[in-house]
């Protein structure tokens, strides 16, 4: 076992004491993560804005107007702005603004009485699916003043039931009501019985649906260069076959079986070393969380070093020389990339691209990595797709 790893390390000192190896292996890998993190920042589309504009013409001038703005303006994802009904309804129908709320004269006085009064959105016919979500914030606010309204005409009937108020007198029940209504309206806003909590399904802060930036170019790069730095020590087998340096290996007191594994082991241990500096590179510069399990992202690492080394090792296997190596490794590497959702989040292609994606080794690698980085999962989620990438090897 010691002469396997003294092998190991003999073949890692002189491949990364090569300036060629590592730019190709270290600098290019992380200007490539760089690079497509701020492009693919865009396929996040734009940013939800933080308020949505709502006009509102208040024609009434009543206190019971000026609560439902008021419970409006309290909204967080709305901007409330006071505007004159014929100057801005152009502007909702040229598409200049999205929505405008006409709150008609005589609302109150209605309202208290239980005539019908409608309150009336005019909505932009361009927008109209993001106008919808400021009808269902007009509804909102809406059933707030309605239900304090029916909190206000059971009260009232009570105290006229104990005889607390006049039946007969109209200006004493109206007052009354009113006061009804404004306790009403305090109570819902300073007694919450109900609290309400959101909370993400995942357990990391980025949790997203759709990998964007360095969630998708750092695992991806990750697993193409590993592939790469895999399928170059496989054509290193070959040089040296060429070179002449194995038949000098067979003749020293050393197996062929601890010459062959302690080359397979040197492949092995700088698919790890290349991973690992992809990771680093991700937390320092993206400040990347690599999942909430570390034992789950070593098992990750170790199944797909395993994975790319015993790739690596077949196509060199299949190939007569260095040059038929290389170029069948380049042209393997980026077939498996590309297909794999290395290079795009696979969730954008078509079905059938997706599922061809699960019969290749780089889509279960960047299907395990996601569930780590971006999904929040642990170790025995991500087992399964271990237990896959391992069969690679047995093949």
């Amino acid at each position: 076992m010691r002469k396997i790893i003294s092998i190991a390390f003999l073949y890692l000192r002189t491949t990364y004491t090569s300036i060629g190896t590592l730019l190709f292996t270290i600098a290019m890998p992380i200007i490539f993560t760089f690079v497509l993190a701020l492009t693919m920042k865009g396929m996040a589309g734009e940013p939800t804005p933080e308020a949505w504009q709502l006009l509102i013409a208040n024609e009434d001038k009543s206190n019971l107007s000026a609560s439902l703005i008021m419970h409006l303006e309290e909204n967080p994802i709305l901007d409330v702005e006071i505007a004159e009904k014929n100057s801005t309804l152009a502007d909702v129908e040229s598409g200049d603004a999205l929505a405008l709320l006409l709150i008609p004269s005589g609302f109150e006085t209605n309202a208290f009485q239980h005539d019908a009064t409608d309150l009336t959105l005019y909505q932009s016919a361009d927008s109209i699916a993001r106008a919808q979500i400021l009808e269902e914030a007009v509804k909102s606010a809406s059933a707030e003043i309605g239900g304090s309204l029916a909190i206000a005409d059971l009260s009232l009937r009570v105290a006229e039931e104990i005889a607390l108020i006049n039946k007969s007198d109209e200006d004493g029940k109206q007052d009354y009501k009113e006061e009804a209504f404004e306790a009403a309206q305090s109570a819902w806003q300073t007694d919450e019985i109900i609290n309400l909590q959101f909370t993400e399904a995942t357990r990391l802060e980025n949790g997203d649906d759709i990998p964007v930036g360095a969630t998708q170019s750092s695992p991806g790069m990750l697993v193409m260069y590993a592939l790469f730095f895999s399928f170059g020590g496989g054509a290193t087998l070959l040089v040296e076959r060429d070179e002449g340096t194995l038949r000098r290996l067979l003749v020293m007191p050393l197996s062929k079986s601890a010459i062959m594994g302690g080359k397979l082991l040197g492949i092995y241990l700088g698919a790890l070393i290349q991973m690992t500096i992809m990771i680093l590179f991700g937390i320092l510069a993206f400040d990347l969380q690599w999942g909430q399990s570390p034992v789950g992202l070593i098992m990750m690492l170790l199944s797909y070093g395993f994975a790319s080394t015993a790739l690596g090792i077949m196509v060199a296997a299949l190939s007569k020389s260095v040059a038929q190596a290389n170029a069948a490794g380049t042209i393997v590497v980026m077939a498996l990339a590309s297909l794999g959702g290395a290079w795009w989040p696979i969730e954008i292609v078509p079905i059938w691209m997706q599922n061809l994606a699960l019969m290749l080794p780089t889509g279960w690698a960047m299907h395990g990595f996601q569930d780590l980085l971006l999904r929040g999962l642990g170790l025995e989620a991500i087992l399964p797709t271990a237990a896959i990438l391992l069969r690679v090897v047995q093949f």
